[in-house]
């Protein structure tokens, strides 16, 4: 079974940081760069592409989504029809993947992993079905980490979402209409608007009734809130989603829990032991916390050089022409 990865580089330069931890921990991880593509928006541009193809990974055009920033994702799925593959992985860009998925995928049915909150509340998610005249009661089940809590079933996390071939082209078509309705309409989503694709989402999985089977949480670990993830309901994270806890030296922030900070200082490792892509010097050059010390440190060399060459030639110059100095 092939298993394709998608991911989504814009313009924000933290798009370009967080597709490095990305792409040196999925291929460190051992899946080939022929089985990863970087869908990047005309807004990123050239560095985008130039980072993906410094890691040998293909680098294609994404249109934007609906509302220009969270939807842009559900356009992964109309680029690659050609492509030769039976699973495709749609990835947020903050993770750190430190094994093949092949494990996790299935060919007959959708996986997601269950949004962590309320978000949003099940009363606002009533609301917008009866706006969409959506007749039909979706399920309930508590998000993974409020166990006391209510979300509709098919309110996933948008990070890792595992769609077979034959259900990619319905199960985008659906996803896009809805989020370009509640995109006309956002204001349905109060101060919860930044979940709009997992909302979408949501009523398009209920719509076409897919085959879907939860995928556990340590396919999709939220590292920034892993104290609030049930004791005893994972085991060893598989996929770090960051949401932006990196530390001052671009690394994955510490948890504070054990079993999660193995896999997050696994990750770290790699980020650290790993060399820079062999091609597209100008991408990764001189960043971060490291490229920051390189240049300070050669710019005092420099003016100590220039210090001592000063002093030489002042005291090996004729005293006449020191008067005048």
């Amino acid at each position: 079974m092939r298993v394709l990865y998608s991911f989504v580089i814009d313009e924000n330069p933290r798009f370009l940081a967080e597709s490095r931890i990305y792409l040196r921990t999925i291929l460190r991880a051992g899946v080939p760069a022929r089985d990863l593509v970087a869908q990047v928006t005309a807004r990123s541009g050239r560095p985008g592409k130039d980072l993906a193809g410094s890691f040998g990974v293909r680098a294609i055009d994404l249109p934007l989504g609906p509302d220009g920033a969270y939807c842009n994702k559900i356009n992964q799925l109309f680029t690659r029809a050609d492509d030769d593959f039976d699973v495709l992985i749609a990835c947020d860009t903050d993770l750190a993947i430190l094994r093949p998925l092949d494990e996790a995928v299935k060919a007959d049915r959708v996986r997601a992993k269950r949004v962590d909150q309320e978000n949003p509340p099940l009363a606002v998610l009533e609301r917008i079905r009866e706006f969409l005249g959506v007749a039909q009661q979706p399920p309930l089940a508590a998000p993974g980490c409020a166990p006391a809590g209510k979300t509709y079933a098919m309110n996933c996390n948008g990070g890792v979402l595992m769609i077979p071939r034959q259900f990619v082209k319905p199960l985008g078509e659906a996803w896009l209409e809805y989020a370009t309705v509640l995109t006309e309409h956002r204001q349905l989503l109060e101060q919860w608007v930044n979940h709009i694709d997992q909302v979408s989402w949501a009523f398009a999985m209920l719509k076409l009734r897919l085959p879907f089977q939860e995928l556990p949480v340590e396919y999709n670990f939220p590292t920034n809130i892993a104290k609030r993830v049930p004791r005893g309901a994972y085991s060893k994270p598989v996929v770090l989603h960051y949401h932006r806890a990196l530390d001052k030296r671009g690394r994955l922030r510490l948890s504070g829990i054990r079993a999660v900070d193995r896999s997050i200082k696994e990750a770290n490792r790699r980020l650290r032991d790993d060399p820079e892509p062999r091609r597209g010097g100008s991408v990764g050059a001189m960043t971060g916390f490291h490229g920051r010390w390189v240049l300070a440190a050669g710019a005092i060399l420099l003016a100590l050089a220039t210090v001592l060459l000063g002093l030489s030639l002042g005291r090996f110059m004729p005293v006449w022409v020191q008067k005048f100095r």
